[in-house]
């Protein structure tokens, strides 16, 4: 490394934040090359606030406490074969840029160093203070455009994970009878990011129709990926025509058999409408009662606790309703109404049946005013996701 003359460097009279102070930290083994690099750092860009340390471990020693903004690596460092140092760093280092020290005229070595993680290199013996300086302020920048581009992409796939996750969570009811309609919503407690919440509908061919809201206990995506699973378990089983009585405990052994971590459990609502349309079934494995606009909930007498708790349960035989023409049926999960309202209290499922009946109109529920009720009273927002579906008959009604 050449030994200049000092060059005197003034700072801009408004200093963006790419000329804020960086710590730069020097791994030299040769006590004479790092006076060399400090004299030249110091009179070139005093901004620039250099630590040394003589090998890799003092290195990460030193990350480990402070905020390192660029490592300076002798790639000659004494136990160390080669690229073997800036490989450890760049495996296992800080989120800091790294300029390479090759041996003299080893423009070669950086330019593999490059290839292997750096962002930048020098050639011992070929650089003046100045150039030191432009390129570790160089290298940091790269860096941050690297670390920014990297998580822009890990952005993007998280979020097309969880549009995957969405899609198959929160699929359409497969209903083409005229004279019924059906309304869903669904809010992410967390901006994005959908949890276990499900529902799912369809019509068989001798003119039933079935429905299903689910709640996989927890917040993620494990538990987002197992309630795909139940919501696809639960249509393959009404589609195999497996009794109503038995879908769900069907189900239940599907929760026990592919759950991940071995305790996980869901609520589920199932619901049986008769093709006539004048009479519906529920059965509850531990979940909030639907509401039917004008009637009040519908609580299954003979429920049980939620799926994967087994407490000494028998089957689910369900509870029937009769209903009369031009009903509206509002299904969902605990997030509506497990808010916190301006006392501090979560608010009781027994809040429900008003909030629908307030919510209804002409033509049934609205889910939208149903969700507005709740988030109205809820001081902190939604605790946790909430699914909404609205099933109603239109008598006379033509294609919705």
């Amino acid at each position: 490394m050449t030994d200049l003359p000092a060059k005197t460097w003034a700072p801009p009279e408004h200093m963006s934040p790419r000329d804020a102070p960086h710590l730069v930290v020097l791994v030299e083994d040769d006590p004479g090359d790092t006076i060399l690099f400090e004299a030249a750092i110091r009179d070139a860009d005093p901004e620039l606030k250099l630590r040394c340390v003589t090998d890799a471990a003092g290195l990460l020693a030193l990350a480990a406490t402070e905020r390192v903004s660029c490592v300076v690596l002798d790639l000659g460092l004494p136990g160390a074969t080669g690229f073997e140092a800036l490989d450890h760093i760049v495996e296992l280092g800080p989120p800091a840029a790294i300029v390479v020290l090759t041996g003299w005229g080893d423009a070669q070595a950086g330019i593999q160093a490059l290839a292997r993680g750096a962002q930048d290199y020098l050639v011992k013996g070929e650089v003046d203070g100045r150039t030191i300086a432009r390129s570790i302020r160089f290298a940091v920048e790269r860096k941050r455009s690297q670390l920014a581009a990297a998580a822009l992409v890990e952005a993007n796939h998280r979020e097309q994970e969880q549009h995957r996750l969405e899609r198959a969570l929160l699929i359409e009811p497969a209903v083409v009878r005229p004279d019924v309609r059906w309304t869903t919503r669904y809010i992410a407690a967390r901006a994005g990011v959908v949890s276990g919440d499900f529902y799912d509908g369809i019509e068989l061919p001798d003119g039933t129709l079935r429905f299903v809201v689910g709640d996989v206990a927890g917040h993620g995506t494990d538990e987002a990926a197992l309630g795909v699973g139940l919501r696809a378990a639960w249509r393959a089983l009404v589609l195999a025509g497996l009794d109503p009585a038995a879908v769900l405990l069907s189900l239940e052994d599907f929760l026990l058999a592919e759950r991940p971590r071995g305790d996980e459990f869901a609520t589920v609502c199932d619901l049986t409408i008769a093709s006539d349309l004048h009479r519906v079934c529920v059965r509850s494995a531990g979940h909030p009662p639907p509401v039917l606009a004008g009637t009040g909930a519908l609580h299954d007498t003979n429920g049980r606790s939620p799926l994967g708790i087994r407490l000494g349960d028998g089957g689910l035989p369900g509870t029937a309703y009769e209903l009369a023409d031009g009903w509206s049926i509002a299904t969902y999960t605990d997030g509506l109404f497990e808010v916190r309202d301006h006392s501090g209290a979560i608010l009781p499922v027994d809040q429900v049946p008003g909030a629908v009946e307030a919510a209804a109109r002409d033509r049934g529920i609205d889910a939208d005013a149903l969700i507005a009720g709740f988030a109205g009273r809820a001081v902190d927002g939604w605790r946790d996701d909430v699914a909404v579906l609205v099933v109603e008959h239109h008598p006379g009604a033509g294609a919705p």
